[in-house]
């Protein structure tokens, strides 16, 4: 007799069945997923979506830090042109301009490493470099001399050969009345033929009150001092050292000998003076914009003082005989056998290791020769009457 199921094994069987053919038909209510496309070709993809293209990381900008040989005035316009129209920028440079003052020594902060770059006289270079300071000029923006020795009219002081028996207010850095004083055959010191030198402030209030015979200024500052005082021009007598050739070069840039031999500052330097050449160049085009620049960074002189020194700062520079910044070497040796002649220096200054022109000049490439040499450059028309303040 044949055996029969259960009835409930029966029913598991056809659950079993039923949840099998389920789990195949599988998600007859989801969507049906479509196969990926074939990838399509390279260069249809380039034409469908257009790679952006990176753009070049920018380096970045070299930190340059120049102290100027004195507070923020006109004297240094191009460089705070240059700062202020971004043509430091456009080098990759970050500048920071640092004034000077009577108690700040720039050879001793480039020396020290404590800056890249300062303005200095070539003769006060000449001078630190005899000390064996390792400076090197890099450029002379000043290619003419605007120190002076002034005096009263009426002491009729007439050359140098009037000058024993005499105080002469000097500065730091009185290579230029020492020359002279050598050259005719005097001495310093405080006896009756002797030429007695007395520490000068940056003011003309010792010529004012007249504690001293002659004072020292520069055209573009101290001189303007005395007419603003209210005393009209003819009212001095002016020593200018070319006429005895005993003047020598002012404002350069120096940088530390060491800190130059590395290639990658001697591109910063050249940056530095390409963009510095501008910065002068817009001074020279429009001094009166350069004017309100420098108000902006320093406003402690007054625009129709400063006015007067853009002026006079640009009659310094243009025209040029070499172009913008090169360093004369005929000027450059005078200056040397000066100092060596009368004693301001000990030794023969190495002029080929004092000095190179090899930056200046691969920053001046592809300048035109108008902006290198600006052979039609005219000053402007200034009298005594521009020197007032704005306020009378």
């Amino acid at each position: 007799m044949r055996k029969t199921r259960p009835w409930y094994l029966l029913i598991v069987l056809l659950l079993s069945v039923a949840l099998t053919a389920a789990a195949a038909c599988g998600g007859d209510d989801e969507e049906e997923a479509e196969p990926a496309p074939a990838p399509a070709p390279a260069a249809a993809q380039a034409q469908a979506e257009p790679e952006e293209q990176a753009e070049p990381e920018m380096a970045e900008p070299d930190d340059v830090k120049i102290v100027l040989q004195w507070v923020t005035q006109a004297q240094f316009a191009g460089y705070f042109s240059a700062l202020d129209n971004g043509f430091y920028e456009e080098e990759n440079l970050n500048v920071e301009i640092q004034p000077g003052g009577p108690d700040i020594l720039p050879v001793q902060l480039v020396a020290a490493g404590a800056a890249e770059l300062a303005v200095q006289p070539f003769a006060v270079l000449l001078s630190a470099r005899d000390q064996g300071i390792d400076v090197v000029a890099v450029a002379q923006v000043f290619e003419r001399s605007a120190y002076r020795l002034v005096s009263w009219a009426d002491d009729n002081i007439m050359s140098p050969e009037d000058w024993a028996g005499l105080k002469i207010g000097v500065w730091a850095g009185h290579e230029m009345v020492s020359a002279t004083i050598n050259k005719f055959g005097l001495t310093e010191g405080g006896g009756e033929d002797q030429v007695e030198l007395i520490g000068q402030g940056f003011d003309m209030q010792l010529l004012l009150t007249r504690q001293v015979d002659m004072a020292s200024a520069m055209l573009y500052n101290e001189f303007a001092q005395l007419i603003e005082a209210g005393n009209p021009a003819d009212q001095f007598r002016v020593v200018d050292f070319a006429d005895y050739d005993t003047n020598t070069l002012e404002d350069a840039l120096i940088a530390r000998g060491e800190w130059l031999a590395d290639e990658a500052n001697q591109d910063i330097v050249t940056r530095f003076l390409r963009a510095s050449a501008k910065g002068w160049a817009h001074c020279a085009d429009d001094p009166a914009d350069c004017v309100e620049i420098v108000l902006k960074y320093g406003p402690a002189l007054p625009r129709a003082h400063q006015t007067w020194m853009m002026n006079e700062i640009n009659k310094l520079m243009w025209p040029s005989t070499k172009g913008w910044g090169v360093i004369d070497r005929t000027q450059a040796e005078r200056t040397a056998g000066l100092m060596l002649e009368y004693e301001v220096i000990s030794e023969p200054a190495d002029l080929d290791t004092a000095y190179t022109n090899e930056f200046v000049e691969a920053a001046l490439e592809g300048f035109s020769d108008a902006d290198r040499f600006r052979n039609d450059y005219t000053p402007l028309e200034l009298d005594v009457e521009d020197l007032l303040p704005e306020d009378g």
